[in-house]
């Protein structure tokens, strides 16, 4: 008989990690999940450095302006919040989970991870996806 290996579809990681999901949400691993129940986060918020692609996940206060509050399985080995409306804003274009390995930052109380290149658009200005508020409105009003 003939054995074959079965490839798993997931992978098991020690180390902090995100994931970005393509409905918009992004993970946080079960070791990322530990460092956020330690630290009693529950709450986040996003900051984006488009001139090196890097984002950082830092804690925030809750009912802060801007954050985004983290829900936590049942089990506490994953977290969650959905970021839709900032991968929008980037120009994110990720067609599968994307898993991104993370740095913990303990003095800021925050993750930092680099974006693949390939899921954003080639020039960091040009985000075709993602308008202002102020073209959005602009361009109902050109409307009869």
């Amino acid at each position: 008989m003939a054995y074959e290996v079965f490839e798993r579809s997931g992978v098991r990681v020690g180390t902090p990690a995100l994931t970005i999901a393509p409905g918009g949400r992004i993970f946080f691993n079960a070791a990322s999940c530990r460092l956020l129940i330690e630290t009693e986060i529950k709450t986040v918020v996003i900051l984006w450095d488009k001139a090196t692609n890097r984002i950082a996940v830092r804690a925030a206060r809750t009912g802060e302006k801007n954050s985004y509050t983290v829900s936590f399985s049942r089990s506490h080995h994953s977290a969650v919040f959905a970021a839709k409306s900032f991968l929008h804003h980037i120009g994110w274009n990720g067609a599968e989970r994307e898993t991104l390995a993370t740095t913990w930052n303990a003095a800021e109380r925050m993750f930092e991870a680099t974006l693949p290149a390939q899921y954003l658009p080639a020039n960091p200005t040009e985000n075709k996806g993602a308008k202002t508020k102020r073209e959005a409105s602009t361009r109902t009003q050109e409307k009869p």
